[in-house]
């Protein structure tokens, strides 16, 4: 085990991480890291977190972010909101 490592991970961040650059460019944010970093807070304050601590609960988190629509849909409303919130008002 690594030092210093955490036993657990928030699997939301990878999730929005993973989306957050194709929604930027849909909704026209600016895509500075400084923007980039607001939508994927914003983003994350919206979802509820989801906490993992073994290889079993990554692979269930990953395959209800693949296969439930709800989810995904509320991941995607969660960083439009976040990209339209940050493209009105930029912090750069």
């Amino acid at each position: 085990m690594e030092e210093n490592k955490p036993l657990y991970h928030n699997m939301m961040e990878d999730i929005v991480l993973r989306h957050a650059d194709e929604t930027m460019a849909a909704t026209g944010v600016c895509p500075c890291p400084l923007c980039k970093a607001d939508v994927i807070a914003c983003a994350l304050n919206r979802l509820p977190p989801r906490y993992v601590r073994t290889e079993a609960g990554r692979m269930l988190v990953e395959l209800t972010a693949t296969y439930d629509n709800q989810f995904r849909a509320d991941v995607l409303a969660a960083l439009s909101e976040a990209a339209k919130l940050v493209r009105e008002n930029p912090h750069h």
